[in-house]
């Protein structure tokens, strides 16, 4: 399946500074990113890792939605 149309390509790399920390997020596929040596399935489940709180990734990461048409 393709990827987001909102995502970066694949081997980008996402970077979200947070409470003084650098979040570096690698997409590795349509539904694959990598954080810290581990996987995840979306960035709204890493969002989670970092904040404890449900969280969605696209805002998280300041992806902006693409504009809708009138």
């Amino acid at each position: 399946s393709a990827l987001d149309p909102r995502l970066p390509a694949v081997g980008a790399v996402l970077t979200k500074e947070y409470k003084d920390q650098s979040i570096n997020v690698l997409v590795r596929g349509p539904r694959q990113f990598e954080w810290e040596g581990r996987l995840y399935n979306s960035l709204s489940a890493i969002a989670k890792e970092v904040t404890g709180t449900n969280y969605n990734g696209f805002a998280f990461f300041g992806i902006a939605k693409k504009k809708e048409r009138d």
